[in-house]
């Protein structure tokens, strides 16, 4: 069972919107982060960005799934 599942429409549109927003928010942080030229950055912190805007798409893969599923149902 989804973590989203238990949300109504207005709810999993509303959680549409943050997830866009915090994806939209830690692409700009990776990219001034891994931007820097004058300090060493572990390749962890690579790996850290790349599976945190992995997990944030999943989730608003499911969360428009969800959507659709409700308003089609409405």
């Amino acid at each position: 069972m989804s973590k989203f599942e238990g949300l109504n429409l207005a709810q999993l549109e509303s959680k549409l919107t943050e997830l866009k927003d915090l994806l939209e928010e830690v692409e700009e942080e990776r990219l001034i982060i891994l931007g820097q030229q004058n300090i060493h950055l572990p390749g962890k912190l690579v790996v850290k960005y790349e599976q945190e805007l992995r997990e944030i798409k999943e989730d608003i893969q499911t969360v428009e799934g969800l959507i659709r599923e409700k308003s089609e149902s409405i």
